[in-house]
């Protein structure tokens, strides 16, 4: 269960964070267009983060063994937490391009072409592919058990597609409600949870909270001794 609850917590994270240039496209592609091509550009656009996915675990998991085989190692938590750091300034302060220019030519009747638009456009996001390095290295190390990881990305990843299906049947809302103004006031949002989250990683890293993981990790035990 708590694997499941993590899932969703990131996939909704996830969710806010890419708040874009994407979130816009799939609005305006559903009021324009017609919610089943809103649909298969966002289908490309988790195809691209299926494949992130699938780079990022044959990619760091030499290193997720190695860390899970040396405890003492754990003190990357400190190189992650700053990189988490790092993002959440640049989510705080940035203030990128919400909407692409053509915008109409982007998205077309034909499927395979929408579908292709929004694979491309989303695996040329740094941002993206820089989130799943972090978060996939996160949970391979967490969930080392491929099955688990399997789990959690799969939840992760539906989670997402929910809702994007929410954003596309909401578009007419949507449009109205969220501004740039908005838009940039969430993104200032995330960027303060993230400043929070990477300070708790880096104090992990230093040893604290070791006390709290092991009552956790022992009440974990004691649960599963009892049932």
């Amino acid at each position: 269960m708590e694997i499941i609850f993590s899932a969703i917590l990131i996939g909704f994270l996830l969710s806010t964070i890419l708040i874009g240039p994407v979130f816009f496209l799939l609005i305006e592609t559903s009021l324009r267009r017609s919610w089943k091509t809103a649909v298969v550009l966002d289908l490309g656009v988790i195809a691209a983060d299926i494949l992130c996915i699938a780079a990022a675990y044959f990619g760091s998991k030499d290193f997720a063994d190695y860390v899970t085989s040396h405890p003492r190692f754990y003190r990357i938590y400190i190189i992650a937490g700053f990189f988490v750091l790092i993002y959440g300034i640049f989510m705080y302060f940035s203030k990128p391009k919400l909407h692409i220019e053509g915008e109409a030519g982007f998205v077309t009747n034909n499927y395979m072409r929408t579908f292709i638009n929004g694979f491309i456009m989303n695996l040329l996001n740094i941002g993206v592919i820089v989130f799943w390095f972090v978060i996939v290295s996160s949970i391979m190390i967490q969930y080392p058990n491929p099955r688990d990881f399997m789990l959690y990305m799969g939840v992760v990843l539906t989670t997402y597609f929910v809702i994007d299906l929410g954003k596309i049947f909401l578009a007419g809302k949507l449009q109205k409600r969220f501004t740039d103004q908005k838009v940039f006031m969430v993104r200032k949002g995330v960027g303060i949870c993230l400043l929070i989250f990477g300070l708790i990683i880096i104090l992990k890293g230093f040893g604290f909270f070791k006390e709290i993981d092991q009552k956790i990790e022992n009440q974990l035990i004691n649960q599963e001794q009892t049932s």
